[in-house]
């Protein structure tokens, strides 16, 4: 299967709009990932529990399907199974 190949101009677009030159984005694990996003934005990644139908289809399935665990949820049942 041949390897996408992106032009010089898309990963200097790409580069100045993440921050960061797209070797290291690379070598980012998802909690490099999230801390640089918060780093930038001020904001941490979330995953909304409420379903928008604008999604459906688009994106990560669990999103689609509404099966998203927030660690709330988990810390909930956690509780609730110590106790």
């Amino acid at each position: 299967m041949p390897m996408a190949v992106m032009s010089e101009e898309t990963r200097k677009v790409l580069e100045k709009r993440i921050g960061l030159p797209l070797n290291q984005v690379s070598d980012l694990g998802v909690r490099g990932e999230a801390a640089h996003v918060k780093a930038r934005t001020g904001m941490s990644l979330q995953f909304s529990k409420i379903h928008d139908s604008r999604r459906v289809g688009r994106g990560n399935p669990l999103l689609a399907r509404n099966r998203i665990t927030t660690i709330e949820e988990i810390n909930t049942k956690i509780d609730a199974l110590i106790k």
